[in-house]
């Protein structure tokens, strides 16, 4: 089995174009760690190079549409193939502050936004906290622009989905696959470390659909599984949080992958699908394959039970479990 491979089915248990004008001005940034100056704490703006690349990316794409410049064109300009042309269209590769400065010259844009862009460019090619780890660059990609996301909407069939997960949980989740301890390890501090983005002051929105053969298969013994479900129980008591359980009562239903994740970038970017199983991990932001998630999304929303109802059935597999 190859190395990519195994970290994709230690990972497989993680998880079950809207049109945008050019803007002028800078995105508003999610806050990061708290430092302190002069007794005070004062918060800094996260370094996210996955959103940096992609806002950089859609921008310029926008930019030469409106322009009515040729990829062909860009690709001279800036001295690359077309296939390259391609991967800095989606924000596949990263623009080099050379590229920028070329491309700032080449619009005719200002000062300011020039300033702007430079400053995407840079923090582009610094190198966050998950791209430090060894994972799939999929996964990678969803760990940064879920930090930058309004709304994450997330489908599984098999486990917990990772956001939910304790930390009981998600050690019996990653040994399911033999590995080594250091690796397992490793893989739970990634999906701790991911739960951070609702503890902040303003989270995105958490909606979550589950099937109930989840809440029925136990994972690491009666008290761990008491544990997450509890924790299942509290979460979805915050504001902004949705949890539904598609019952067994609701016989055979149409899915399209044991686990999917739909993120809405709000205005910044475009939304983004993200999926994976035993063999690969995809992200997406082509129009055709958000327009089929947001329907499967919908469909699988309205054939689960209620929240109160959802509610009611976790905490009755809750009360059953024994130890």
């Amino acid at each position: 089995m190859s190395r990519e491979l195994s970290h994709k089915i230690a990972l497989w248990s993680n998880q079950c174009e809207r049109d945008m004008p050019v803007r002028q001005g800078g995105p508003t940034r999610p806050t990061g760690r708290t430092r302190g100056v002069g007794g005070r704490g004062v918060t800094e703006p996260e370094v996210n190079p996955t959103v940096a690349r992609r806002e950089l990316a859609v921008y310029f794409r926008r930019l030469r549409e409106q322009r009515g410049r040729t990829p062909a064109q860009l690709g001279k300009l800036l001295g690359v193939a077309q296939s390259q042309v391609s991967r800095l269209d989606s924000g596949a590769r990263g623009f080099r502050l050379e590229d920028v400065e070329r491309l700032c010259d080449w619009y005719g844009l200002g000062e300011g936004e020039r300033r702007r862009l430079l400053a995407l460019a840079d923090e582009s090619r610094r190198r966050a906290w998950w791209q430090q780890v060894d994972l799939p660059p999929a996964y990678r990609t969803l760990i940064g622009l879920e930090r930058a996301a309004e709304a994450i909407n997330e489908y599984c069939n098999g486990v917990i989905p990772g956001y939910l997960q304790t930390q009981g949980y998600a050690a019996a989740a990653v040994n399911i696959i033999q590995q080594p301890p250091e690796k397992a390890r490793r893989a739970v501090e990634v999906r701790l470390r991911r739960q951070g983005i609702f503890s902040r002051s303003s989270p995105p929105r958490l909606s979550v659909v589950i099937d109930e053969a989840v809440l029925a298969r136990v994972a690491g013994g009666s008290r761990v599984m008491y544990e997450q479900l509890q924790h299942l129980l509290d979460f979805a008591q915050r504001p902004g949080v949705s949890l539904q359980v598609i019952g067994f009562e609701t016989g055979l239903y149409a899915f399209p992958a044991a686990q999917f994740i739909l993120l809405d970038m709000g205005s910044r970017l475009p939304p983004a699908y993200y999926s994976e199983d035993l063999l690969r991990s995809i992200d997406s932001t082509d129009p055709d394959d958000i327009e089929l998630s947001r329907n499967t999304w919908l469909k699988l929303q309205a054939s689960a039970l209620n929240p109160v109802e959802s509610m009611q059935r976790i905490a009755r597999y809750r009360d059953e479990l024994r130890f």
